[in-house]
């Protein structure tokens, strides 16, 4: 792909404008006291209302240093043990394979936390299946596996003082479950995070090194957030995603605004070259009830496009909104079509205007009753996508825009799923409409509470024709769900084979987990396969029923 200085250069400068408000506003408050100025009290008149209605008055600079408004009773070093420990049996069957049963140890949320000192703390967690009558030399011809979704994470949080800081993640995963997953998660060891925090006269912040970084206000879809490594997962929209190695500077200004510039530096590709540096500059300006963000993105190779970027989020009434606007020259995407012989090429959209939209709304409501209900609508416009992205049903077609960014690397045999190339595969379509709604109430007191749930989203892709919806029911009774603990799912997935919220074709996957005195805990799903037609085809069934032995919170 060509590079084009020129470009590159009328972007950097639209960046910069981004961040211009900051600096005028800045500029502007320097000769007044805001909220940054410690050397003197807030200003609690106007930021909380009439001195009558105070209660009382917190010097800022005092609580910087470090002074604890409430003793701090705890003795160094310490230990904190968490987690539950469970025993019983696992298996499977499927009209293609008959029944397999296993005993089975289940750990779930295993954790040790030691702090030596204050501000200094070290974790590890662990999560997994373990079955010992499976040897691990021969689990990988055995129809079970000796260990199933194995979790383990760290990390080490020091800090020196209130803003300077050493911070590190790690994790470790094994076989995870992921047969209903759009969108297969990495597995192996993984540096998640690694970075510093440090400061300037508490005006100018500074984290330095591998960070999540999660821009765009949108729920399921987010078009404006370029920095990020990881789609969204569309059946868990609020997980943690990969952020980069970048170098981030933060500066706030005036009473709630602040501008934020990142800095990605080059990395050596695969090939030994090395890639482009990106940065990307945001100013966050709150006015009114809204707060509204202008940010601009530009990358010195072009391989990610340049590109200016609105959001905002508020409140219409009772109802919140937010939304996303992106403007980029280009699109990002290698895009595959079939050529006057009926095979697979690719092609770019480059020094054209690409545009991505998305709007959602949210409306919340709960009362001391218990009732709560929830109610949520996105859509999204990606410009970057197909009008008909039936073209990505075609393995071939899939391999063909492999190709084109990594060369001639893929594996014979293997297929290309969509967790490999998130540009070019991931979010195919044109059009999308997500929603969601949840209705929760509560009956009785104390240890004969009853606490109930319904909810349920819906996903569409209208350029593939995919829908993903799962309807959910919880149930809790006692405290805590001391006497019982029900929830009933069903994810269903509704499409062509290889389709974005079908990647399986039509499939219906029901799900029960009963958990009973906080002790006995029964699984159960089944995947169930469906034709074109609707007509059955095949189904599986897992089970599991466990007794939990060990409950450690010491």
């Amino acid at each position: 792909m060509k590079h084009n200085a020129k470009n590159v250069a009328l972007f950097g400068l639209m960046l910069l404008l981004c961040l211009v408000p900051a600096f005028q506003s800045s500029a502007q408050t320097t000769s007044t006291t805001s909220a940054l100025d410690t050397s003197t009290p807030l200003d609690e008149n106007t930021l909380f209302g009439e001195q009558n209605q105070l209660v009382t008055v917190i010097d800022t600079a005092t609580a910087a240093q470090g002074v604890q408004l409430v003793a701090d009773t705890k003795t160094y070093p310490s230990f904190l043990l968490e987690g539950d420990a469970s025993t019983g049996v696992t298996g499977s069957v499927s009209t293609n394979s008959a029944l397999a049963l296993f005993g089975a140890v289940d750990l779930s949320g295993m954790s040790l936390t030691f702090t030596p000192q204050k501000d200094v703390d070290f974790n590890v967690s662990l999560s997994g299946t373990f079955i010992p009558s499976v040897s691990l030399s021969n689990s990988s011809s055995s129809a079970e596996k000796a260990v199933k979704d194995l979790d383990v994470t760290g990390y080490a949080d020091i800090r020196a003082s209130e803003f300077t800081r050493l911070y590190s993640s790690v994790s470790y995963a094994y076989n995870l479950s992921q047969s209903e997953s759009i969108y297969n998660s990495n597995q192996g060891f993984a540096l998640n995070e690694l970075f510093l925090d440090t400061s300037i006269n508490r005006k100018l912040f500074f984290r330095l090194g591998k960070q999540k970084v999660s821009w765009g206000v949108g729920y399921w879809y987010t078009p404006a957030d370029v920095l990020s490594l990881a789609a969204v997962d569309p059946d868990d929209p609020t997980a943690q995603r990969e952020g980069p190695f970048a170098f981030k500077a933060d500066m706030p200004f005036g009473k709630l605004d602040h501008a934020t510039l990142y800095v990605v530096p080059p990395t050596t590709n695969s090939d030994g070259t090395f890639s482009g540096v990106s940065a990307a500059g945001r100013t966050d300006i709150v006015v009114g009830g809204f707060e509204l963000n202008f940010a601009g993105f530009v990358r010195s190779d072009m391989e990610v496009k340049p590109r200016l970027m609105f959001m905002f989020t508020g409140a219409i009434g009772n109802v919140d909104v937010y939304g996303e606007n992106v403007l980029a020259y280009g699109s990002d995407r290698n895009y595959v079509r079939k050529d006057a012989s009926g095979n697979y090429e690719t092609y770019t959209l480059d020094n054209v205007p690409v545009f991505q939209s998305t709007l959602g709304a949210k409306y919340s409501y709960a009362n001391s009753n218990g009732l709560g209900i929830n109610l949520q609508v996105q859509g999204y416009y990606n410009g970057m996508g197909y009008s008909d992205a039936s073209v990505l049903f075609s393995d071939a077609a899939k391999k063909a825009a492999y190709k084109e960014r990594y060369g001639d690397t893929l594996t014979p045999g293997s297929t290309v799923t969509s967790s490999m190339d998130l540009v070019d595969l991931a979010s195919p379509g044109m059009f999308y409409l997500a929603t969601s709604a949840s209705i929760s109430d509560r009956f009785g007191e104390g240890t004969n509470v009853v606490n109930t749930d319904l909810s349920c989203y819906a996903l569409f892709n209208f350029s593939d024709g995919s829908k993903r919806i799962k309807p959910d029911f919880s149930l809790t009774i006692g405290s805590g769900g001391s006497k019982l603990d029900l929830d009933l799912s069903a994810l269903t997935a509704l499409g062509d084979y290889g389709s974005e919220y079908a990647p399986k074709g039509n499939r219906v996957t029901p799900a029960l987990s009963a958990t009973i005195m906080n002790a006995v805990t029964a699984t159960f799903s089944a995947p169930i396969s469906l034709n074109d037609d609707m007509s059955f085809k095949s189904s599986s069934y897992q089970f599991s029923l466990y007794w939990t032995i060990l409950k450690m919170d010491k």
